[in-house]
């Protein structure tokens, strides 16, 4: 009698396929798992990336970096350095300065050789705020005398008024008390220039037909013997004629800045004129 065993077969080969199954599905879950990883660390990876990188070249710099005294000191060394450098340039600044006037006051020495210059600096003037008057640090021992007309680079200042062994008092052309003698340079019309309290310049005593023109330059005409002719006072910047009046007046701008004055030089060779005793009295 022969024997079936349908049953058995049928029971192992479920079996199998159960196994099967099982695996495929095991498999598919992995697979899933790892592209739902992929997908995740996309975008974060370059920042995960720098990151990491980031922290072993800080880790590089920091061992190859100076400790914080030795950067200190070569801050302070640059420092010194820079106030160094700062100091030599308001040295040639104030050299260069120097240089200009007196290149100036050399090319009015050129142009007349026939004058002795005292170069004196300035080192006082008038507290009042008006600047009428300088001390200079030259005096008797220097060769000046009272009456010394001083110059600047610019044109004339004024004249020496007081006078010490190593000092000068000089008084400015803009005090009120100040009268020159002068003459416009294209108009050639004779005045003199009085100091006003504003510390400007007033030319007087014009004569009235003798037509005065804005810019034009005034200069000492050497009448009365207290300066020399030719030395620049200033220019004229307003002309007030009044028809009635036997003269006109001129208002000027000093070419001296009597506010930044600091060298000037004494025309000792000078010498000046008393005209007075030419002079007869009336009774």
């Amino acid at each position: 009698m022969r024997l079936h065993h349908p049953p058995n077969r049928l029971i192992t080969l479920g079996i199998l396929i159960v196994i099967a199954m099982c695996l495929i599905l095991a498999g598919s879950r992995l697979s899933i798992l790892r592209t739902l990883t992929g997908v995740v660390m996309a975008p974060i990876s370059p920042v995960a990336r720098t990151l990491t990188g980031g922290a072993d070249l800080a880790a590089g710099l920091t061992g190859d970096q100076p400790d914080y005294a030795t950067l200190r000191e070569h801050e302070r060394e640059l420092e010194r350095t820079v106030a160094r450098l700062q100091i030599e340039i308001v040295q040639l600044k104030e050299i260069e300065q120097d240089y200009h006037r007196l290149s100036g006051l050399l090319d009015y020495k050129s142009a007349h050789q026939n004058q002795n210059l005292v170069t004196a600096d300035v080192i006082a003037r008038d507290t009042s705020g008006y600047l009428r008057w300088v001390i200079i640090n030259r005096g008797v021992r220097d060769g000046i005398r009272i009456g010394n007309p001083v110059i600047s680079d610019q044109g004339l200042v004024g004249y020496v008024d007081d006078i010490a062994a190593n000092t000068a008092w000089v008084r400015l052309i803009i005090d009120q008390s100040s009268a020159v003698n002068a003459r416009l340079q294209n108009a050639r019309a004779e005045g003199t220039v009085f100091g006003q309290l504003q510390g400007t310049l007033l030319m007087g005593l014009i004569p009235q037909e003798m037509l005065i023109e804005p810019d034009d330059m005034v200069l000492t005409s050497g009448l009365g013997g207290k300066f020399p002719a030719g030395i620049v006072i200033g220019q004229v910047t307003s002309v007030q004629r009044q028809p009635a009046e036997l003269f006109q007046q001129a208002q000027l701008r000093p070419m001296v800045d009597f506010g930044r004055l600091e060298i000037v030089s004494v025309i000792t060779s000078f010498q000046t004129i008393d005209t007075t005793i030419f002079e007869t009295g009336t009774e």
